[in-house]
């Protein structure tokens, strides 16, 4: 009944019904309670649990309560929010534990989980156990059955954040120009919420499709898409912007454009934020995933930045970040995590703002005149959007290993001016000129790949050599 395919390696992800609904999500919930039960010794602890606006998630929260509920421990029912709302309930409510009920970026006909103990998701392994657990002892009921309340959270985060960022609201009052930057929440969790954050901050705000709408009608909420960032870069020069933010559907992912439509990818953002972090902290130690350019990495060390190279997913950049005390981290797929100032998850909210900071104090010290000026003396170089290709589960990570011995016998054999093979999360291979890479996508049944180069020959015969050794493996 519960596929041991939906178990992933930073959250559980399936299609609804079919590998997801509310009877897996039962018995899910109830194997995840008695585990953590056991950890901290606890036999009625308290977990919350929010929900995006899925069309799914109020099924699958049905679900996930009554297995809960069952195994003995307390539900706080957040309602519907962003992710990283619920991540926010394990900081600031007597929990010990937390469920996220998302399909995040996901196709509509997809919904997950994402569960945490304690303040920390689980991952890797710990995802593979619970299924393991399911397996081993099957459903169980405890002699005292939980208790259910609900908290109204998402009222508390926006009035933290406001609190949080009062200084900046100070700095906006005084500038002699009115801010304005369009928001488009793609009808996900954060439309009721950022608007009236910037808002309360004295930022005036072209709301687009800030509605909460599970259909997604206008486009699908993945801000890392060309495609879906057009009505915002039009509606930004419609509207004399300052610039426009993006966010997914669970809004943990971020996405900018400047007041010129030009898109700041992942990559460049965490440069933006890194720049202001080195005025305050002597060396920051900041990480970054394989996809992010050359040029991050070579930038932060110029300026006096510890860069460090890991593995793509929420949970184990998460990780990471903690094990190694740093203060910043990010991926090219718009997660941006704050450990300065902040809890040290993925908050696409908080980095919208923390982005609006940076913005804020560079007009403040007359630095800069317009968005575009944060990014002007960035290098140039050419690189491609995410290239994803569809490729089953069950042989998607045997395709990256496959490519991995292809390209170690070209460098063994000092062929194809390879310089470097890092294996950190599939393969990126490191050329004279530039970069490609592919590695196996954890979220869905896809390889993905990127490629950059200093000139646009070097980009297509990257791509075009990866491409080639791909029609051999597939």
């Amino acid at each position: 009944m519960v596929k041991k395919e939906i178990f992933r390696q930073y959250d559980i992800r399936g299609i609804v019904p079919t590998d997801l609904n509310k009877e897996v999500a039962k018995y899910i919930s109830n194997t995840f309670a008695c585990m953590l039960k056991d950890k901290c010794h606890n036999e009625n602890p308290t977990l919350s649990v929010g929900r995006d606006i899925r069309l799914s998630s109020d099924e699958i929260f049905e679900g996930i309560k009554e297995g809960l509920l069952d195994a003995g421990c307390n539900v706080v029912d957040l309602g519907v929010c962003p992710t990283p709302v619920t991540y926010f309930s394990a900081f600031v409510l007597n929990v010990e534990g937390f469920i996220m009920i998302t399909g995040s970026h996901n196709p509509s006909e997809y919904n997950g989980l994402k569960l945490g103990m304690g303040k920390t998701t689980l991952f890797g392994d710990e995802i593979i156990g619970v299924y393991n657990e399911i397996i081993k002892k099957g459903y169980r009921k405890a002699e005292k059955r939980g208790v259910l309340s609900k908290y109204e959270i998402v009222s508390k985060y926006i009035e933290w954040l406001i609190n949080h960022f009062k200084d900046m609201k100070k700095t906006i009052s005084s500038l002699d120009k009115e801010v304005k930057i369009v928001i488009d929440a793609g009808n996900g969790t954060a439309s009721n919420i950022a608007p009236v954050i910037f808002n309360k901050l004295g930022v005036k705000t072209v709301d687009l499709f800030c509605v909460e709408d599970g259909h997604f009608p206008n486009h699908h909420p993945d801000p890392t898409v060309q495609e879906n960032l057009k009505d915002l870069i039009a509606s930004v020069g419609n509207n004399n912007a300052d610039f426009g933010v993006a966010y997914d559907g669970d809004a943990d992912r971020i996405g900018v454009v400047d007041e010129k439509g030009g898109i700041i990818w992942g990559d460049v953002l965490l440069l933006v934020y890194a720049k202001e972090l080195v005025k305050h902290i002597g060396k920051p130690k900041i990480i970054a995933d394989v996809k992010a350019s050359q040029v991050l990495y070579d930038e932060l060390e110029r300026i006096g930045v510890e860069g460090i190279m890991w593995k793509t997913g929420h949970s184990f950049i998460k990780n990471k970040l903690k094990e190694i005390g740093g203060e910043l981290a990010g991926e090219m797929s718009g997660h941006i995590f704050f450990a300065d100032r902040y809890f040290g998850y993925d908050d696409a909210i908080y980095a919208s703002l923390r982005f609006l900071e940076v913005y804020i104090n560079a007009l403040k010290n007359k630095e800069i005149t317009k968005c575009s000026d944060l990014f002007s003396t960035l290098p140039n170089v050419f690189n491609t959007p995410e290239i994803r290709i569809e490729c089953p589960d069950n042989k998607k990570f045997n395709v990256a290993d496959s490519l991995k011995e292809a390209f170690l016998q070209y460098k063994n054999k000092n062929e194809k001016d390879i310089k470097e093979i890092i294996d950190i999360d599939g393969i990126r291979v490191v050329f004279k000129k530039g970069w490609g890479l592919l590695r196996a996508s954890n979220t869905q049944p896809e390889l993905v790949m990127r490629f950059e180069a200093k000139d646009k020959e070097s980009l297509q015969e990257y791509r075009e050599l990866f491409e080639e050794e791909l029609k051999k493996i597939l």
